[in-house]
C-alpha cells in the first residue's frame, strides 16, 4: 500500500471540513418547529399533557397555512 502524498491529504482534509461545514450549517434546515412560532396562529381549545415532559400543552393553529403548533400552556 503506497503512502499518501501532501496532495491526497489536502483533498482528504478539505472533503472532511466540507462534510463537517454541510452537517453544522444545515442541521437546523429541516427540523421542524425552529423558525418560532407564527404570529399568525391562534390558540384553539384543544389541551393535552405532553406525555414525556409532563407539562400542559395548547395547540395554535395558523388558518392561513393550515399548520397546528403545540406551545406550553
Amino acid at each position: 500500500m503506497a503512502a499518501l502524498g501532501g496532495f491526497e491529504i489536502l483533498v482528504i482534509l478539505a472533503i472532511v471540513v466540507l462534510v463537517i461545514a454541510c452537517a453544522v450549517l444545515g442541521w437546523d434546515r429541516y427540523r421542524p418547529g425552529r423558525q418560532g412560532p407564527s404570529p399568525r396562529a391562534h390558540p384553539t381549545n384543544e389541551v393535552f399533557i405532553d406525555p414525556e415532559t409532563g407539562r400542559r400543552m395548547r395547540v395554535w393553529f395558523d388558518p392561513t397555512t393550515g399548520a397546528r403548533e403545540y406551545r406550553q400552556d
